[in-house]
């Protein structure tokens, strides 16, 4: 479960960053002084323009990988998926361990449907993290997903290590025009949920990290700021992604046609 305005904008900018420029390790690279004006342009979510300086800035300089990304980044914005697709597989096959790349090919394919593509993307960053690489972190959470249903717009995050109260593994996340949360369905552990519930209070995503393995029984709850509810539980272990998004657009489809 989530709660709290400070952390529901620093899900809004982390997921803005991942879907737009591209994840807050990307950041950390220095940027060659041309493309200065490129970054921005891309911040500023003007991607065509962004897009001609990256590419430029690739045929000027075959052999770095920044202006390719930069031009997938540029792509990404635009919805152009399959191009953004191939941008980014030039740079990990440049770089196979530029993690912001393969992050950001997650958020392609499933915009794409390629599920099969989308899981080795995501195991391939499971692994770097259990092994420790260098430049990624268990801790941190990943912007994997966004879709609108019925007019809204919304973002998915999964947590490789589940966390907070609740243990959550991934949380749907609808955003009002205010940048704050209006709505957002978690897949937990049902126990932990219940746990959390009876416990009252406000449970914060972040507070605490456990290992998946604990979790046995898991479900997928909604939240509001007034109500909550189970739509279905998975009592055997971890679902595959696909299903529970399939599950939570089914319900946000049937829900929004109530209104």
């Amino acid at each position: 479960m989530i709660a709290g305005n400070a952390m529901v904008r620093q899900g809004l900018i982390v997921a803005v960053m991942v879907l737009a420029c591209g994840s807050g390790m990307q950041a950390q690279r220095t940027v060659p002084p041309e493309l200065v004006a490129a970054r921005k342009a891309l911040a500023a979510k003007e991607y065509q323009r962004a897009e001609e300086m990256y590419a430029a800035y690739a045929k000027a300089h075959p052999d770095s990988v920044d202006g390719e990304e930069g031009v997938g980044d540029a792509e990404l914005g635009l919805h152009e998926y399959e191009a953004a697709e191939l941008e980014y597989r030039r740079v990990v096959a440049a770089q196979p361990e530029f993690w912001v790349a393969h992050k950001n090919l997650v958020v392609v394919e499933a915009a794409l449907g390629r599920w099969e593509e989308f899981d080795r993307e995501r195991a391939l960053l499971r692994g770097a993290r259990q092994r420790g690489a260098p430049g990624i972190s268990a801790r941190e959470s990943d912007v994997i997903d966004s879709f609108e249903v019925r007019g809204e717009h919304w973002i998915v995050r999964e947590y490789y290590e589940p966390v907070g109260r609740s243990l959550t593994r991934y949380n749907f996340e609808y955003f009002g025009p205010d940048g704050r949360v209006r709505e957002y369905i978690s897949l937990e552990s049902a126990e932990a949920a219940r746990r959390a519930l009876a416990v009252g209070g406000e449970v914060h995503i972040g507070d605490d990290a456990t290992n998946a393995a604990s979790i046995k029984d898991f479900a997928l709850n909604w939240y509001t700021r007034k109500a909550h509810g189970t739509i279905t539980r998975y009592p055997n272990g971890e679902p595959r992604y696909e299903r529970v998004r399939a599950e939570v657009m089914r319900w946000l489809r049937r829900s929004n046609a109530a209104k």
